[in-house]
């Protein structure tokens, strides 16, 4: 199993059946018309468009740009996590301090090329303290908000997109990252949800690849997609920039992806809903974690290779459903006091799944605007699982014996999770967790014969787009 835990920079969910948008008509957002066709990393930044009484200090400047086709991004996010008591080594903490700097092109303004874009963004890690967190949480869904980045720069998108067929149809292609287009978060605060690329074994954001998509929007609110992009399993090591493996040392592989999406927002429906299935497949050659070539534990022999398999197939199902409101659907408010229920589950039909765990689901409610002074907040219980295949199982609990250590691994791994996304000015966002798992699993390193201890996790994202807050978006063609 690969040892570094997805990264989660992007994993603030900003999908249509949230509360995240202001009244659509007062901002003018034609870039929203299709709102279930997202652009890049913006699909997870938690912006929120915020009126405001007094004009930002960069207004003017961001609509002069805007009409010159210009729509700078500049995004500083700060971690913090800790496991007071959960893992194999607890009270840690980590920190990391992110930049996200890029720019939105439009070449139909400035050189009359219809519907043609060109979308770039370089992520710049300065600060990083303790990337062994992971290891010292010690289990899946602890660990798994626990960012690995051992590089300070990364190319994370650089793509031209055309429109087409009366801007109905979509290609892109370049350097991006599949997550930005598929099974797109559901989660309030995804740092402990199901993600696309845990089970299809791409790469996580931020770290990008070769990859191209086609999108058709059959109707504002569905669109089906394919999508291709090569995947590197060293991916902390690259940097974007390379045209293979480079200098990480990783193996290549492809992933293909197609899915059928329904998306609203409360801009069209009192009570939106959003629904997306993805089909994906690997061309990667995997390892088996325990068996050999002959049938046998790879631990006591060593005279046969690991048993491989060809190829790695599933699929993603999300669900989200606004339930209730306050006041009963009968305003046209787009902020309400909200309910909304949400699923993501992934499935892997392989056995010896490269990250030894075919299956995960993340469920549970999101409450918005429960205090009308604050109509942009969400607040959110979940509950996350994940189990991991007999053949992964077997490889902890013999790797475990290997060290002199009694010790079964369990199954399957259980976590609920309260989170909030406040909003405190426009552009300006503060996330915190806390989580309690149990049954926590060694899959990082369990060679170290500790057992996971359960207990709880908790942390805190804050969040600053800064064009938003300057102004500087005042286009807002994303």
């Amino acid at each position: 199993m690969n040892k570094y835990a997805p990264y989660s920079l992007f994993a603030v969910s900003l999908l249509c059946a949230t509360p995240s948008f202001a009244d659509l008509a007062q901002l003018e957002l034609a870039s929203l018309e299709y709102p279930g066709e997202p652009i890049g990393p913006s699909v997870a930044i938690p912006d929120s468009f915020i009126p405001v009484m007094t004009p930002p200090p960069l207004e003017k400047q961001g609509k002069w740009l805007d009409d010159h086709g210009v729509s700078p991004h500049l995004g500083l996010t700060q971690f913090y996590l800790a496991n007071p008591g959960v893992g194999t080594d607890t009270g840690n903490h980590e920190s990391l301090t992110l930049f996200d700097v890029g720019v939105d092109v439009d070449l139909e303004k400035i050189l009359g090329w219809h519907g043609t874009r060109l979308h770039f963004n370089e992520l710049y890690v300065p600060y990083r303290n303790n990337l062994d967190f992971g290891a010292q949480a010690g289990d899946v869904l602890s660990s798994k908000s626990s960012p690995y980045i051992p590089r300070v720069s990364h190319l994370t998108l650089f793509t031209l997109e055309q429109k087409l067929l009366q801007d109905q149809l979509t290609v892109e292609g370049g350097i991006s990252n599949a997550g930005n287009y598929f099974a797109l978060p559901l989660c309030n605060v995804g740092l402990g949800c199901t993600t696309l690329p845990d089970a299809a074994g791409a790469n996580p954001s931020p770290y990008a690849n070769w990859g191209a998509r086609l999108n058709y929007q059959f109707t504002p609110a569905l669109s089906a997609q394919v999508g291709t992009w090569r995947v590197n399993d060293a991916y902390p090591f690259a940097n974007g920039w390379e045209r293979g493996a480079g200098s990480s040392g990783g193996n290549m592989s492809t992933t293909y992806l197609a899915n059928v999406a329904y998306r609203t927002d409360f801009s069209t429906t009192a009570y939106p809903q959003s629904y997306e299935l993805v089909g994906f497949h690997n061309t990667r050659d995997g390892n088996d974690p325990y068996y050999t070539t002959a049938g046998t534990a790879q631990l006591s022999d060593s005279a046969h290779a690991p048993a491989t398999t060809n190829g790695l197939n599933g699929f993603y199902l999300g669900l989200k459903k606004t339930f209730w409101r306050a006041d009963g659907g009968q305003s046209k408010d787009m902020t309400p006091t909200a309910l909304s229920a949400y699923f993501a589950g992934s499935h892997v039909f392989e056995e010896d799944v490269p990250n030894g765990i075919p299956n995960q689901v993340s469920t549970g409610l999101i409450l918005s605007a429960p205090f009308k002074s604050r109509p942009y907040d969400t607040y959110s219980l979940s509950a996350h699982w994940v189990q991991l295949s007999d053949h992964e199982q077997k490889y902890i609990n013999a790797a475990y014996r290997s060290v002199g250590q009694d010790y079964t691994s369990p199954g399957g791994e259980y976590a609920l999770e309260l989170d909030a996304n406040l909003i405190l000015t426009r552009g300006v966002v503060v996330s915190p967790y806390v989580m309690y798992t149990w049954d926590p699993i060694n899959t990082v390193n369990p060679f170290d014969g500790i057992a996971p201890k359960a207990g709880v996790s908790a942390g805190f994202l804050f969040h600053v787009q800064l064009e938003s807050f300057l102004g500087l978006d005042s286009g807002m063609h994303r």
